[in-house]
């Protein structure tokens, strides 16, 4: 048994190193990040992700004077390097750049070895990508409310084409389905080239489509622009309105975003946040990202985190209700 004295020494010590962690955790925070940070790409290089994850880089670089690597683990759509972050240590080094799968890869793929939601918390959000509704020029409508008319009037005669079964621009499909009360065909192609190709030629009737890849065919009108499918009108296409317009708060994007480890510290992910709205306003960044076809977009830690939530639910619903099996 300790003596009276040696009691109240050791409980000073305690208290005493007690003070010593609270004064050094805020400092350790202040001074995030004290070495090099790894932007994690589920994809080879030179991709979207890649694409925008190197000036994000840089620019997180020369704002936090720490190196910000670009890394790339791709496989498995994207959940080989997204599993490897998620099993990362949460210290705010290891960081993911998510491609729209991330909110699909749930409802699509089978077992994921990570938890979509509870495995990761989110930085912010770096851009927004245009989705378009196009249709072949002799299909005969003009606007959305002409197309599910046409529809409606033809239950199970359309079609539409796909980049893939399982992808965003697929699940879009059928979203766009189920709220406008329609039944349409799904073609499922390897890629969006060949999907476009068929729509140019009217093998197939329409599709959701990324809107880089189809501003040629639109100007030069192989196919005709219907609508967006982001949930505002584009700055490319202002004259065109949104599905959301006819049916709220519909929304098929090809949005990228930075999440974290979701243990990864609060001032952390604080910091990284705080850079990124600066980042992301800078008309060097808005350049940048516009020449790819995309807008930059920003919000808070707890609205990503919340955005990705409602997108996998949202896209979950929509594979349940067509009974997709995962491959």
């Amino acid at each position: 048994m300790l003596k009276p004295l040696q009691a109240r020494s050791a409980s000073l010590a305690v208290l005493l190193a007690s003070c010593s962690l609270l004064l050094t955790a805020p400092a350790g925070a202040q001074n995030y990040p004290t070495r090099p940070v790894r932007i994690m790409t589920a994809f080879p290089p030179g991709g979207p992700t890649d694409l925008i994850g190197r000036p994000i880089a840089q620019k997180l670089q020369e704002a936090l004077g720490q190196p910000f690597i670009v890394d790339y683990k791709p496989g498995g759509n994207a959940t080989i390097g997204t599993d490897y972050v998620a099993k990362s240590a949460p210290d705010g080094y290891m960081l993911l750049l998510i491609p729209p799968s991330h909110t699909t890869n749930p409802s699509t793929q089978k077992a994921l070895p990570y938890d979509t939601l509870k495995d990761f918390t989110g930085v912010s959000p770096l851009s927004r990508g245009e989705v378009v509704l196009i249709t072949n020029p002799k299909l005969p409508v003009n606007s959305v409310k002409e197309l599910v008319a046409l529809a409606k009037s033809q239950p199970g005669k359309l079609n539409y084409a796909s980049s893939g079964t399982g992808g965003s621009l697929h699940l879009g499909g059928e979203l766009f389905k189920m709220v406008a009360g329609i039944d349409m065909v799904h073609i499922a192609y390897k890629g969006a080239a060949p999907a476009l190709t068929d729509v140019m030629a009217g093998t197939a009737d329409l599709m959701f489509i990324s809107a880089v890849p189809a501003v040629a065919q639109i100007k030069s009108g192989k196919v005709r622009l219907l609508a967006v499918a982001s949930p505002r009108r584009s700055t490319t296409y202002p004259d065109t309105p949104t599905v959301a317009e006819t049916y709220p708060k519909f929304e098929v994007g090809s949005n990228y975003g930075l999440i974290a480890p979701a243990a990864t510290p609060k001032a952390a992910i604080a910091k990284l946040n705080s850079a990124l709205e600066k980042i992301l306003a800078s008309p060097e960044i808005k350049k940048t990202f516009n020449g790819l076809g995309v807008d930059p977009w920003w919000d808070t830690s707890d609205n990503f985190t919340e955005w990705v939530r409602d997108e996998v639910n949202k896209w979950g619903t929509v594979a349940k209700a067509i009974h997709y099996v995962p491959e």
